[in-house]
């Protein structure tokens, strides 16, 4: 087996170089501050849910470079409200203070718009969408935070790349949360660890579309990188927002960044990573496939 998960020594130092040369797509920061109440307008709630490593920083790049679409980095703090949502104890002691179950989530509904609101404000922009991977396991919180007008982009991504990909950052240390759970259970491969935590993540996501089918547009990440003039179009029609074909220069366009924009920041355009398991062993790959195939015949991916 294979010991290498990441790019090879020349990639890395290419990649630098052209960093240096060109610059990455993400080059400002801004700065939110509190905004008058009478000059906030709620904006239409959006999200973009995926698996870690599935194409959502590109796709959000995309977004992003729309003239009436703000996309922030990975925000996580909804996790956070979530817990408090679901923790007894937090709600048995706001109770005492005269907050019950109706003005915890109003409150927090409130908070949390306001948040999004802000940044797009910033921004210049009419909306919002977030990208943050870590919620597929809030879905039902977030669509009972921001109720029936909530749309969801959901993209996917092969299993197997997938993990290969997490495998990859994680030989760097660089996974926590769940997915790390997940190569601390599965202790023989991070392969199959990952290829086991795709599986359930989907799994998620494909049980939220089926519940909530006229909110949610499925988008392959194959797809829309082979092919970005055919299946990028619809995410916009589905938003209400028309198309813009300058969005597909998402690199010549300021982006903030976020925690995992550098694996992005030499991507220009369109270039699809697809069977980057190939040089596993045969064992290993048959093993993967036989976890992944009910998902990825579900999601129209080919199974051997």
């Amino acid at each position: 087996m294979s010991a290498q998960v990441g790019p090879p020594l020349w990639m890395r130092v290419i990649n630098k170089v052209r960093r240096l040369i060109e610059g990455p797509p993400v080059r400002e920061k801004t700065v939110v501050k509190v905004v008058d109440p009478s000059a906030r307008k709620r904006c239409p709630p959006s999200f973009l849910i995926g698996v870690y490593r599935s194409g959502t920083t590109l796709l959000r790049y995309v977004l992003d470079s729309h003239s009436r679409i703000a996309v922030p980095p990975e925000t996580n703090f909804l996790n956070s409200l979530a817990e408090m949502w679901g923790s007894d104890w937090m709600r048995k002691g706001l109770r005492g203070v005269g907050v019950d179950e109706e003005g915890l989530l109003e409150r927090l509904r409130d908070f949390a718009w306001t948040i999004y609101d802000d940044y797009a404000l910033a921004k210049g922009k009419a909306r919002w969408v977030d990208k943050t991977p870590s919620y597929v396991d809030i879905l039902d919180f977030i669509d009972l935070l921001f109720g029936a007008q909530c749309r969801y982009i959901m993209l996917y991504r092969h299993g197997l790349d997938v993990a290969q990909s997490m495998a990859a950052v994680h030989a760097n240390d660089g996974l926590g949360g769940p997915a790390r759970r997940y190569a601390e259970e599965f202790t023989r491969s991070p392969r199959l660890a990952f290829t086991h935590y795709w599986k359930d993540q989907c799994g998620k996501m494909i049980d939220f579309e089926r519940r909530h089918p006229d909110r949610c547009h499925r988008i392959r990440y194959e797809d829309y990188a082979e092919d970005p003039d055919r299946y990028l179009p619809p995410v916009f029609e589905f938003l209400g927002e028309a198309w813009e074909p300058g969005v597909l220069a998402y690199h010549k366009r300021p982006h903030d960044f976020g925690l995992q924009d550098h694996k992005i920041e030499t991507a220009r355009g369109f270039k699809p990573k697809t069977k980057t398991y190939r040089h596993w062993d045969r064992e290993e790959i048959s093993e993967a496939t036989r976890i992944a195939a009910p998902v990825l015949e579900q999601l129209g991916y080919p199974v051997p």
